[in-house]
């Protein structure tokens, strides 16, 4: 299948390319010319496992990097915008990425087209999507949908080729039969079977399960993840402060709470606390919804 990724930051090429490995064709737009030069002379902005290798694999092949957006558009099928949402000083998700791209979408669909969101956003926003597209001239058919990333710096491609689960949000059995196709090579464990599939984690469940939802429960639900992650690495830093108090030992009692299956170990690790490019961001953005809500 013929697929844009709007956006070569960390999600956009990450996803790119795997959808490239999946053995879909794929076009990556940006608008900075220098980091498409660099893409298309095979460097890698980014740190990630696999990433160069993927890269060299299908550049000028499956994989093509351009600033045409309308091109890409027009010859594609799918459509995922993987632009940023920073934070406002409110701490709501800034969304002006996301409506300059949709904007540019609205004038070069000539087809039946669905708009795929990659990037993190709150719920409605496939609502305000379609708003945006349909007032900016749209005469051809199109779906939108939400498609959320679960991707860990450092093993985003692994993340994305032996992934948890796939969340597919679509109000339309039309646009979940297109996701349902592009994501096929997984689902149905071809992709884990070809000779040159990137070697998965350990533990990992093949094939992943695809969830269907609406749009605004996946939208819901990425958000509703990370707040969750974040609520056990807090949850446990203010356990360590106890077990520091009356001089029981923080590792033994992880060990006792997350051999628990109804909570399980991962994210019980004491420190710091969290932090990093999502977390933060996409919990302010969280309770902004839920403030919203009352």
């Amino acid at each position: 299948m013929r697929i844009a990724v709007i956006g070569s930051g960390y999600v956009g090429l990450v996803a790119g390319t795997c959808f490239a490995d999946l053995g879909h064709d794929v076009i990556v737009v940006d608008n900075d010319q220098k980091k498409l030069a660099a893409l298309n002379r095979g460097e890698v902005p980014i740190h990630e496992n696999f990433l160069p290798e993927l890269l060299q694999r299908h550049r000028g092949n499956k994989l093509r990097f351009s600033d045409d957006l309308k091109a890409a558009v027009g010859t594609s099928k799918a459509i995922f915008v993987a632009v940023g949402t920073p934070p406002t000083e409110q701490g709501e998700a800034d969304l002006s990425y996301v409506e300059s791209v949709a904007r540019g979408i609205a004038v070069a669909i000539n087809d039946y087209k669905i708009v795929v969101e990659k990037s993190t956003v709150p719920v409605y926003t496939s609502d305000w999507v379609r708003k945006i597209i349909l007032r900016n001239g749209v005469a051809a058919e199109f779906d939108v949908a939400s498609n959320p990333e679960f991707l860990r710096e450092g093993t985003a491609v692994t993340d994305f080729l032996y992934p948890d689960r796939i969340v597919v949000g679509a109000d339309t059995e039309r646009c979940a039969d297109v996701l349902r196709e592009i994501y096929k090579p997984l689902v149905d464990g071809s992709y884990y079977k070809h000779p040159d599939a990137i070697p998965g984690p350990d533990r990992v469940q093949i094939p992943p399960p695809l969830i269907v939802t609406s749009a605004k429960s996946a939208e819901l639900i990425k958000h509703a993840s990370n707040a969750y992650l974040a609520m056990k690495i807090s949850f446990i830093n203010a356990v360590a402060s106890i077990c520091e108090s009356v001089g029981a030992n923080v590792q033994q009692v992880c060990q006792g709470i997350g051999t628990d299956t109804r909570i399980g170990p991962r994210f019980l690790n004491p420190g710091i606390g969290y932090g990093g490019s999502c977390f933060p961001k996409d919990l302010l953005a969280f309770r902004s919804v839920a403030r919203g809500c009352g």
